[in-house]
């Protein structure tokens, strides 16, 4: 076991909701020269030789959990496995419990909770068919179903009609499963990222949320996960009364629900953005301010489009290689990701992700008679103290609104941590990204989900949407997800 200083993550068992204590197996995969893509196969199943190899992960949400769970398992087979460090300032599915922001707890899973941290449990990797199998079989036990069974709630999920969990009970599923892989949790911030002199390997200097005194975290192979930070527009104070975000909103729900008995006449409240976090914001408003509040959702459709959930495209979310479908020896032809042209891909993507409103969230404002679409892009907002003006433009044209409150929810930031590199790992980033260009990143993820020409290996599973499948950003293959990632160690 690596030793650390008590100041990094504690050691201590913890009891209750999950528990965290540092696992002991090692090893390092390795993945010859000539390999296919996602072929690498694992020795024979045989008891590992301990490994110094590591590998960091920033969050502790579901990807993280999906990494850590498929790491327990292949070492419970015999695979040999690298060192796992997980670092979060708040603990372990924090974003989806309702008292960190980005929801309030009680908005439905916009994913089917089956599309749990295993799924799709058809790993491709791991050696032959029995061996994937295998891996497959021991996940199970992590599954959404075998929380519910461990918690003597199955049958009830079941008659009930296989009902969408809330985000609250999903951070509590998430909770469990890392509590039975033995999850190496640091509830500490990071501020710094480097690597070491030789560039070989990821150094991350962490302050305890506790406090005390800072430590540094030494990996060959950091995953960024988590949503981000929040996209701003011009002209967005930092902090303002009248202007949230797809983060801050949650944290002041309770204020839009008092608003309600309190405003003499109806609030006009603009949301811009197209996506999901824009739809679940809209649905919260209405349920907190029912008919006391006017909505417009500003978008550059000026449409409310739904996401396209048939059979073909959530295929591309599960198996984006064609890979998977393989297996079946079926159809001649299967969908396959990579052979879409990028305007295809890039259509796909605003269709059924990132330009849409989920089906359930649809249900809920198509009953809402004050809720409108705007068209336009927001250009700049200009806020006084009690009002906030909006700048959008149209083929063109400008035109200007004022609303009582804006929610900016444009999306998040999957770049944020580049404010926290040092100034040589900047540089050398910035070298293959392009002065980080999200579109250029987008190009440049490899197979592992990896960034190309970069070492040491940095793994950005949520910009890996338009290169290596739809399902990496979001909850849709966490178990491919995490198959791609510890292929590479």
């Amino acid at each position: 076991m690596q030793q650390r200083s008590r100041n990094a993550c504690s050691t201590r068992p913890l009891r209750g909701a999950f528990s965290l204590i540092i696992s002991e197996e090692g090893g390092v995969v390795t993945q010859e020269a000539n390999m296919d893509q996602s072929t690498a196969v694992a020795p024979s199943m045989k008891p590992a030789a301990e490994s110094t190899s590591t590998l960091l992960v920033l969050g502790a949400g579901p990807k993280a959990v999906s990494i850590a769970a498929k790491r327990h398992m292949l070492a419970k087979l015999g695979y040999p496995v690298p060192h796992l460090h997980i670092i979060d300032r708040q603990g372990v599915a924090s974003h989806w419990s309702g008292h960190a922001g980005f929801t309030d707890g009680n908005q439905l899973l916009g994913t089917r909770p089956e599309k749990d941290i295993g799924f799709p449990y058809l790993s491709a990797c791991w050696g032959d068919k029995a061996l994937n199998k295998a891996v497959a079989k021991e996940m199970l036990h992590l599954s959404w179903h075998g929380y519910l069974i461990d918690q003597l709630r199955y049958s009830n999920w079941i008659d009930r009609g296989r009902t969408r969990p809330t985000h609250s009970e999903w951070s509590k599923y998430i909770q469990w499963a890392a509590g039975k892989v033995e999850l190496d949790l640091c509830v500490a911030e990071v501020m710094r990222i480097g690597t070491t002199a030789d560039q070989k390997n990821w150094q991350l200097t962490c302050q305890p949320s506790a406090g005390g005194t800072p430590f540094t975290l030494t990996g060959d192979g950091l995953v960024m996960t988590g949503p981000g930070t929040p996209i701003t527009i011009p002209g967005q104070p930092e902090e303002h009364p009248c202007i949230m975000d797809g983060a801050s909103f949650w944290l002041r729900i309770e204020e839009f629900v008092k608003l309600r008995l309190q405003v003499k006449k109806p609030l006009n409240i603009g949301v811009i953005g197209a996506g999901e976090t824009a739809a679940a914001i809209v649905v919260a408003l209405v349920d907190a301010l029912r008919s006391s509040a006017f909505i417009e959702v500003i978008s550059p459709y000026g449409v409310i489009y739904s996401r396209d959930e048939g059979f073909e495209e959530n295929r591309l979310f599960s198996d984006p290689d064609g890979r998977l479908a393989s297996l079946y020896g079926a159809h001649q032809h299967a969908a396959n990701w990579l052979q879409l042209s990028e305007r295809d891909r890039r259509e796909f993507l605003k269709r059924t992700d990132r330009g849409v409103f989920s089906l359930n969230a649809m249900k809920e404002i198509n009953n809402a008679e004050n809720v409108r679409s705007v068209l336009g892009t927001v250009r700049r907002i200009h806020a006084n103290e009690t009002t906030v003006r909006v700048d959008s433009e149209y083929d063109g044209k400008m035109k200007h609104d004022e609303y009582d409150y804006v929610v900016v929810a444009r999306g998040f930031d999957a770049l944020w941590f580049r404010k926290l590199l040092d100034e040589d790992t900047y540089t050398r980033m910035a070298a293959v990204t392009q002065s980080f260009d999200a579109r250029a990143i987008e190009h440049a993820i490899a197979v592992d989900l990896s960034l190309e020409d970069f070492t040491p290996k940095l793994h950005l599973p949520m910009l890996a949407g338009l290169a290596q499948g739809p399902g990496f950003p979001n909850l849709s293959c966490l178990g491919l997800l995490s198959d791609r990632i510890l292929a590479s160690y």
